[in-house]
């Protein structure tokens, strides 16, 4: 693709369209309604009030620090990782690399995609026993025969009445879909900037899209990096994406970005058809609430810690067992598989009960 100059519409403007506040209206306003749609978000409405020539006061100031501290944090961790892990960073670094040195980007999570359990688990065994991660959560899944895990470790914020805790996310799957219409697809494309891209639009499954979703497209379309827009359109298809990439791209269209958006929503509009018809055509299924059936059908089931935050010693690898209940043991502690929000206190005290036993074994 030919490169724009990005700066070009990354404007207090496109803020005020995206957040849906009247152009009357100050800065202040602008901050305080981005707070409401994301904690970090308002770290990119300060930036760019900075970028238009809006004094900033010392709590501005200090957003946007905490903000570069906590994105030096995660690189530093990033960069601890040993090669074996394979982890590849999707969104968060790689997009920021892009932005122009006058924005911050909001920095939330650190999400890695990794090739398998035993590359996840060699991560996550490093992160909590040498960078002392003090929390840790489990997700389970099975796609197309083969078990999946999600695991997120963190640590409290520096000013945790102010930022949330510091998360990093590893995953075997590189996009989920919504684990009913649109399947996992674990593997990403090779150019950064279109697995970036793609991971954008998938964020559309979690949430409405909001303004930094719209300016990392921006900053994505007019890095000059992403491959041609035939291949950029070919992969929302492929990547069962092409409705919410049509749905960003309107939001990235800027004067930078225009030709660009309006060539492959031109390309998007038959797959976004055709894609929208395959999940209309999908026959719902009944989601249990019992963690192995769930398993069974496709469906996540979450781990509830059961012994403390820790390092164990053994393989790369998790075991589920039957110990008072679904129980996966794992290199950094064991879980309680369960299915739904509640869990009942004789379902969680008779696993606490059967991994004492094992553990006197």
């Amino acid at each position: 693709m030919t490169s724009r100059t990005v700066g070009d519409g990354l404007d207090l403007a496109l803020a005020h369209a995206l957040l849906g506040v009247d152009d009357d209206e100050d800065g202040r306003e602008l901050v305080s309604v981005a707070r409401t749609r994301s904690g970090t978000l308002p770290q990119l409405v300060i930036s760019l009030a900075r970028r238009a020539g809006l004094t900033l006061g010392s709590g501005s100031r200090d957003e946007l620090a905490r903000a570069g501290r906590r994105a030096e944090r995660y690189a530093e961790l990033y960069a601890a990782l040993p090669a074996e892990a394979a982890a590849r960073v999707v969104k968060g670094p790689s997009i920021a690399r892009h932005y122009p040195a006058d924005l911050v980007r909001p920095v939330g999570d650190l999400d890695l995609v990794v090739p398998g359990e035993a590359e996840l688990w060699h991560a996550a065994r490093l992160l909590v026993r040498t960078y002392g991660a003090e929390q840790n959560e489990l997700t389970v899944f099975t796609a197309d025969g083969r078990r999946h895990l999600v695991v997120v470790v963190s640590w409290p914020a520096a000013d945790p009445l102010l930022e949330p805790e510091l998360r990093v996310e590893l995953s075997t799957a590189a996009l989920v879909g919504d684990l009913r219409t649109v399947p996992v697809r674990p593997v990403l494309p090779e150019s950064p900037e279109l697995a970036d891209l793609l991971t954008v639009a998938e964020e559309r499954f979690q949430r409405p899209f909001h303004l930094k979703d719209a300016v990392d497209a921006v900053v994505l379309l007019g890095s000059g990096a992403l491959p041609p827009a035939a291949e950029v359109a070919a992969a929302f298809g492929t990547y069962c994406l092409a409705p919410e990439g049509a749905e960003l791209l309107r939001l990235a269209r800027t004067p930078a970005t225009g030709d660009l958006v309006d060539g492959l929503l031109a390309a998007l509009e038959e797959p976004a058809r055709r894609e929208t018809a395959r999940r209309g055509s999908v026959v719902p299924r009944p989601e249990p609430t019992d963690p192995r059936e769930r398993l069974a059908a496709g469906f996540p089931v979450w781990g509830m810690l059961l012994d403390g935050n820790g390092d164990r010693t053994g393989p790369d690898r998790s075991v589920l067992a039957e110990d008072g209940g679904l129980v996966a043991h794992t290199p950094i502690g064991s879980f309680l598989m369960v299915g739904s929000g509640l869990v009942g206190p004789e379902e969680y005290e008779a696993a606490l009960t059967a991994l004492a036993g094992r553990g006197r074994s």
